[in-house]
């Protein structure tokens, strides 16, 4: 839990930073960012541990940490104002630095802004590692919430939007990572249960009855719950899924039939 900070606090150790930023005759920026690191890097793996130790309560303890983490992180991201703008702004590679090659910089380790650090650790430390746990999970809390039952919709929204939060930084493609851990899955199981429904349809309604169930199918996708931009996003793609899978039915044979 994050504690409360005095302002006079908060205060001294933005002025230590500016101290260490300007140190005379060797400004310390460099070593204050590489010390960093180490602690965001340590205190990632010590959250890891302890999700990973919570077996079945893996999603509320992710959601959990990631809440405080979030925030530590922004939090952070203004105490270390001064060394953003003063050293690693201007040290900081631009794309076109990353796309054709800088002398003499490990481009497999830029320099980042200490909010997109801390970030990042979260995305390599955290999520890749329990990346088939969480997504397991993930997908099988969805699967309750298309059954009727109740699953808890604050961490379901809280563990998506982690997934684009962490690269939300970035200029180009910054729903990328999203895409590739969570969307393709996620559409899998959507056709999959979808296509099971229309199937199940077929056999139980009239054509009338069919197209009531397929409208409400398409107006009220899975996790519609919420307004945030992921699940608006989702919706979307939840509805072609619905769409795609209950349109290849040949509903005209059932109203022939019928």
């Amino acid at each position: 839990m994050l504690d409360y900070v005095e302002r006079a606090t908060w205060n001294d150790r933005f002025s230590d930073i500016y101290a260490l930023c300007v140190a005379y005759p060797e400004p310390l920026g460099e070593r204050l960012y590489t010390e960093t690191k180490v602690f965001l890097e340590n205190h990632v793996r010590q959250l890891y541990k302890k999700v990973l130790e919570s077996e079945e309560k893996v999603l509320v303890m992710y959601h959990r940490y990631w809440e405080e983490y979030s925030k530590g992180a922004d939090y952070m991201d203004c105490l270390y104002r001064y060394l953003n703008t003063q050293f690693i702004k201007k040290n900081k590679l631009t794309e076109a630095d990353i796309q054709y090659g800088y002398g003499g910089v490990d481009l497999n380790e830029p320099l980042m802004e200490i909010g997109e650090l801390a970030l990042d650790m979260w995305r390599k430390l955290m999520i890749e590692p329990l990346q088939d746990v969480v997504i397991r999970k993930l997908l099988n809390e969805i699967k309750n919430d298309r059954c009727g039952e109740n699953p808890n919709q604050k961490v379901i929204h809280g563990v998506i939007n982690s997934f684009v939060h962490v690269e939300q930084y970035k200029k180009k493609f910054p729903l990328k990572f999203y895409q590739e851990i969570f969307e393709g899955p996620f559409l899998i199981k959507t056709g999959e249960y979808y296509k099971q429904e229309a199937s199940n349809l077929l056999q139980e309604s009239n054509c009338s009855q069919y197209m009531e169930k397929y409208l409400r199918c398409v107006s009220v996708p899975a996790l519609c719950a919420s307004t945030c931009a992921v699940c608006q996003y989702l919706s979307c793609v939840s509805t072609c899924a619905v769409c795609q899978y209950l349109c290849c039915v040949p509903v005209p044979v059932l109203c022939v039939s019928t």
